[in-house]
């Protein structure tokens, strides 16, 4: 079964605060509630912290509820899709029985860098958290 396509029980950022790096999950990524941003998926990666838009460009399912994988990229919990975290360019695009066929595929990934990368947004680890910059 799927995620849901909705947000599912945000931690609400504190001002510029965005999360505890206690509070990560085991998968390194969180969906984290701001005022200004809406939304973001906020973790670490390659132990780095970072924050990029929530949405994936392939079916729009929540990057939050993702994870880091072994390379550093922020895949998919749908179709695995993977992302970089530091540009927001998609680096492999989906995965699976349909999605993964390779012409498909790579016409996602092109599409999605070229018309809509995920939003970066500056962050700094301080104090056992990751804020915004």
């Amino acid at each position: 079964m799927a995620p849901p396509v909705k947000t599912r029980n945000p931690i609400v950022a504190q001002g510029r605060r965005l999360i505890a790096l206690a509070e990560l999950p085991p998968g390194g990524v969180a969906e984290v509630e701001t005022e200004d941003h809406g939304t973001l998926a906020v973790g670490r990666a390659d132990g780095k912290p970072f924050a990029v838009s929530n949405v994936c460009r392939h079916q729009f399912a929540k990057l939050g509820q993702g994870k880091v994988t072994g390379d550093g990229c922020l895949e998919c919990p749908w179709h695995r899709a993977r992302y970089d975290v530091a540009t927001g360019q998609m680096i492999a695009g989906p995965k699976g029985r349909i999605f993964g066929f390779a012409p498909y595929s790579k016409t996602v990934q092109t599409v999605a860098n070229s018309a809509a990368p995920l939003k970066v947004f500056p962050v700094a680890e301080r104090d056992g958290a990751i804020w915004l910059a």
